[in-house]
């Protein structure tokens, strides 16, 4: 019995000094200076071990859960020892995870070089991020269909994300052919994501690339420099926008507005993508949280250069927003106006705000300005609501309280 427990601890040993020499074959490569600390700091295979861990406790929250534990499967039941592929893939996770994706996929051609076979976790990382950021290198998309379709030639089923992944880095970089032409190869070696999953469709493929396509399209749509950071980061970052979608179709259904906010969910579930009407309300609202009101005008302007139509929520959103700035009380007249000559009607925050804007001024003039503008109003079909204004109005000072009525009666009386 000692004898046999022997000849296991010295298996172990062994198996855990070939660990440690693959580890170091996978990382001898390694040039960037915050992975070297990294892999350095890994001096035997309890400390590999321990970092093990800590990549499958992050690929769990990543609800890679299945596949990671496929990855990370002991060599034997007498000798739980991390496979060959489990150490190869740890390395890729780090690169990647330091921003070196170039590195990551040296180290995936490493593995194969070594006759180390890849499991679905291996792919699925690679995959994602090779799509994920297609658009800093045009090969990625290349490498990311390749692995897709590597992945259902050896009997694995890659997960519902790594099929977006790789549709909308098809969409951003190439022609509508390549999609079908994937589509086609997909499907003849049995591949359907799941139902959750209308990309899949044809019917919606080219409504689904062109929506894609523009956000990468808007960006280049202004000179204006932060414009274009807040571009890129809401077109690339998907949780601002999951959370701008409901605040929009929720406020659209406030206002009464159904039938936006049904064309809203139409689109989003038709293709999968959430309307580019979102993403530029969200810039817009961003512009004007961080007190930038040119900045919110000019994505505004952006926004209709490209050709998004601005729903009713956008410019409740925007015109509130200049009210803001007395600079930028003009803008938001024409807005509203322009809001009004579309066919939408503003709510009572909304056009109060604007006459609220002239009141503030304290100017005779202004005042003035602000009684043809509620004459123009009327004669649009819309009479304002002096009841509904005073709720609006409610904490602001008297004398604009007092203002604000006294040029709304002023045309009601007429």
């Amino acid at each position: 019995m000692a004898e046999t427990e022997v000849k296991s601890n010295s298996c172990a040993d062994d198996l855990e000094k070939h660990v440690m020499k693959v580890f170091e074959e996978a990382t001898k490569d390694c040039e960037d200076k915050v992975l070297k600390e990294i892999f350095d700091s890994i001096g035997d295979y309890g400390d590999l071990n321990k970092y093990a861990i800590s990549v499958f406790n992050s690929m769990a929250n990543d609800k890679f859960i299945e596949v990671a534990r496929e990855l990370f499967k002991p060599r034997s039941e007498s000798t739980a020892v991390l496979p060959d592929v489990a150490i190869y893939t740890v390395v890729i996770w780090a690169c990647i995870s330091a921003g070196k994706i170039m590195a990551a996929h040296k180290v995936y051609h490493h593995m194969i070089a070594n006759g180390v076979a890849p499991t679905s976790c291996t792919y699925i990382i690679l995959i994602n991020t090779l799509a994920t950021n297609s658009s800093s290198d045009v090969n990625f998309v290349g490498y990311a269909k390749k692995y897709f379709l590597e992945m259902l030639d050896k009997g694995m089923t890659p997960i519902s994300s790594s099929y977006m992944a790789v549709f909308k880095a098809i969409a951003r970089q190439e022609p509508v052919e390549k999609a079908r032409e994937f589509l086609e190869q997909i499907q003849t070696k049995g591949f359907s994501p799941k139902l959750d999953v209308p990309h899949f469709d044809v019917a919606y493929m080219e409504e689904a690339m062109n929506a894609l396509k523009m956000s990468d399209l808007l960006i280049n749509a202004t000179t204006d420099n932060k414009l274009q950071k807040l571009y890129r980061e809401w077109s690339t970052t998907r949780k601002p926008l999951r959370d701008e979608f409901p605040k929009m179709y929720k406020a659209l259904k406030a206002d009464g507005n159904d039938d936006q906010a049904m064309e809203l969910y139409r689109r989003a579930w038709d293709t999968n993508i959430i309307p580019e009407v979102v993403l530029h309300t969200g810039v817009i609202e961003d512009c004007l949280k961080a007190g930038n009101t040119e900045c919110a005008l000019k994505a505004y302007r952006t926004m209709l250069a490209t050709g998004v139509a601005p729903n009713s929520y956008t410019y409740t959103v925007l015109i509130k927003g200049l009210t803001a700035d007395p600079h930028f009380v003009e803008d938001a007249k024409k807005c509203l106006l322009e809001m009004m000559d579309k066919g939408m009607r503003p709510n009572a925050a909304t056009y109060t705000a604007v006459i609220e804007g002239f009141a503030r001024q304290e100017d005779k003039e202004a005042e003035e300005e602000g009684k043809q503008f509620v004459e123009v109003m009327m004669g649009k079909g819309l009479e304002p609501n002096v009841k509904a204004m005073m709720e609006v109005l409610k904490g602001r000072p008297k004398g604009v309280i007092r203002r604000v009525i006294s040029i709304v009666l002023s045309k009601l009386k007429g």
